[in-house]
């Protein structure tokens, strides 16, 4: 299992291969994008993983940055 930190961490050939879709073929069905088998959830891991959590929090908008304080707040107390 992956487990994105702070900083960027690189990703190999292997690790590329078991978290990207079959074929390494993007799609979306009925408006939900890589619909199945936790495609979704894969591709977010592996980029989190390789971009870092620094990187991510800085490309969101403020809005969604407030909106993730709340949840990991409401998180955090559960």
């Amino acid at each position: 299992m992956l487990i994105p930190k702070i900083e960027a961490q690189l990703i190999n050939y292997k690790i590329y291969e078991e978290y990207t879709p079959a074929l390494n073929k993007l799609e979306f069905f009925q408006g939900v994008f890589l619909p199945f088998n936790n495609e979704r959830q894969k591709m977010l891991m592996l980029c989190l993983f390789n971009m870092g959590i620094r990187e991510f929090i800085s490309i969101l908008p403020q809005e969604s940055k407030e909106e993730l304080l709340c949840l990991l707040q409401q998180d955090l107390k559960e």
